[in-house]
């Protein structure tokens, strides 16, 4: 993998980005979350707390692959950025849906940057934040992994008792800006949202999201898929921050304009 473009500007030259461990400390470096002072409180989404989506898309769009998941867009460099990114979060952000479809038992992040911990939040694992009105929750879910069930205040008693969770461990919020405040009340200030398209187009909309890395994958697959976003329109300008260069896909960082 290379490096064509870093804070927003080409550089001189391709940097190669081994997949290994120096190459996790690189790319770690370049999607490292800014400062987030822990004295300054929830904000919008643009001061002390950061909100990071991530997805993977094919050349024509599709954001599933035949099997219905993401996961088999996925390749090796797509994989390796992957894990490097969630070692960096405190808290991965989600659709219920989206974690009954793919694999959300252990989103711990590469081994090598794990301790210590380069969360905002200083945390050893992320914690799982999962979008649901009703609080039917996978039971694929591993008892250790702090989980939090954010769902609307219409019905959430039902929710809350159907998620088992604890009392403190489940947010009652009706829009994303208030998940988003109560999860960076909690002290989890780097939040990445990985789908669905219906989740990410609520922050989008709302105007909470704070950077976009997208993984295109070069292929293309046919049929019918959701878009990336989907939600209300909205009208958000973006600017590319960086920009990686992959043999079987192309990663693209952009933050908001």
């Amino acid at each position: 993998m290379h490096l064509l473009l870093r804070d927003g500007a080409p550089l001189p030259a391709p940097l190669t980005v081994p997949r290994d461990d120096d190459g996790a400390r690189l790319l770690a470096a370049l999607y490292a979350y800014p400062p987030l002072p822990a004295d300054e409180g929830p904000t919008d989404g643009s001061g002390a707390v950061h909100v990071r989506a991530m997805m993977t898309t094919t050349i024509d769009g599709a954001i599933a692959g035949a099997d219905g998941t993401s996961g088999s867009l996925h390749d090796p460099d797509d994989s390796f950025a992957f894990q490097v990114l969630r070692a960096l979060t405190d808290v991965v952000l989600v659709g219920a849906e989206t974690v009954r479809r793919e694999d959300y038992r252990r989103p711990l992040g590469r081994e090598s940057l794990l301790c210590p911990s380069l969360r905002p939040g200083g945390a050893d694992r992320p914690a799982l934040a999962i979008w649901s009105r009703s609080g039917d929750l996978p039971g694929s879910i591993e008892a250790e992994q702090p989980t939090f069930l954010i769902t609307a205040s219409d019905g959430a008693r039902e929710a809350a008792a159907r998620s088992g969770l604890p009392r403190d461990q489940v947010i009652v919020a009706d829009t994303a800006a208030e998940a988003v405040q109560a999860l960076a009340a909690r002290g989890m200030r780097g939040i990445q949202a990985e789908g669905g398209p219906s989740a990410l187009g609520r922050l989008a909309a709302e105007g909470v999201l704070d950077e976009l890395c997208f993984t295109t994958a070069h292929r293309t697959v046919g049929g019918l898929s959701p878009r990336v976003l989907a939600g209300a329109a909205h009208e958000t300008a973006w600017r590319l921050d960086s920009l990686l260069l992959g043999e079987a896909a192309t990663l693209s960082r952009y933050l908001r304009g």
